[in-house]
């Protein structure tokens, strides 16, 4: 019983919040107005059953508005657009925060364990960005192994006689995606008026890879000096091929040491969480003895200066 109080409190404080800060925003209101003017509401569509999903998606998008006008939301949502994930900024700041909170809260209800929810509210607090950095070098290293034919593609184009954009149009129509959806979205911003040096920069800033910046340093020298640029990316192809060949054998002589490091860096951590779930008084002298406190903290500064030293070995600069 006590337990249902907690979330129902939980629960009224977070829509309470919400609602009086959607009634002092007039906003919502004027969006609400253009809403009903723009579109016809179907009474049949009133009898509709309503699903989860919908009832989520409306939810996530009310408190995501609170994140909507944060500076910070700006960079999350640079990096979920270099990571491709399908998100605004403000949805996933509140998705985050809602697994972070709700997690940790029901697994403390349901095992009453308190070691497991700060567990799992350390796992909530730090996975997303783990999940977004992963998705963004996955999306990146298929970027960069599709840029070397990409840029031979646009060389043989040019050579019969095509102009730099219609070049690019080839690449968006025959190369799948990531590249065809970053060409395609440099060619709009060409479209819409900026010029082709402003598009080019900022398609690199969007994937921030040094092969694209240069390809794009390349093209803006080319525009400005003049020369055959169909030659010029031909030799910009055959250098990333190389460089994709050395980073291809780099990457073999060196997954030994990361994986060595990311277990031994790991396996203390998650043996300390184990025994937390498992059998908590095993540990509780080294939170509650001073000398214990003292070994904690020795380990954390060797786990440190174990992962700077490892991370230094194994990280190669071409």
């Amino acid at each position: 019983m006590y337990n249902l109080i907690i979330i129902f409190v939980f629960l009224t404080v977070v829509f309470s919040i919400n609602g009086m800060l959607r009634g002092f925003s007039k906003g919502e209101y004027y969006r609400e107005r253009l809403k009903a003017v723009l579109e016809y509401d179907d009474p049949r569509d009133a009898r509709k059953p309503v699903s989860i999903r919908e009832i989520l998606n409306s939810l996530v998008k009310s408190l995501s508005s609170l994140f909507a006008a944060r500076s910070f939301t700006a960079q999350v949502q640079s990096r979920l657009v270099a990571a491709g994930i399908p998100l605004k900024g403000e949805e996933y700041i509140t998705i985050s925060l809602g697994l972070i909170i709700l997690v940790p809260l029901f697994t403390y209800l349901i095992s009453a364990n308190f070691w497991l929810a700060v567990i799992m509210f350390i796992l909530t607090l730090i996975l997303p960005g783990i999940y977004i950095n992963i998705k963004k070098a996955r999306r990146l290293q298929t970027f960069e192994a599709q840029l070397a034919d990409s840029v031979v593609m646009m060389a043989n184009a040019l050579r019969g006689g095509f102009g730099f954009q219609q070049a690019m149009e080839t690449v968006v129509k025959e190369m799948p995606p990531p590249i065809a959806t970053e060409f395609d979205w440099c060619l709009r911003e060409m479209n819409l008026g900026f010029s082709q040096e402003e598009a080019l920069l900022h398609l690199g800033e969007r994937v921030k890879s040094e092969d694209l910046d240069m390809v794009i340093s390349g093209i803006i020298i080319q525009k400005q000096v003049g020369g055959n640029l169909a030659q010029i990316l031909d030799n910009i192809g055959d250098t990333m091929r190389d460089r994709a060949r050395i980073k291809k054998q780099v990457r073999a002589l060196t997954a030994q040491g990361k994986l060595s490091g990311l277990i031994i860096g790991l396996l203390p951590v998650a043996l300390l969480a184990i025994m937390l779930v498992l059998n908590p008084e095993h540990v509780y002298f080294l939170f509650k003895d001073q000398r214990g406190l003292v070994m904690l903290g020795a380990a954390v500064v060797m786990e440190i200066i174990g992962a700077f030293f490892i991370n230094r070995i194994i990280d190669i600069e071409f």
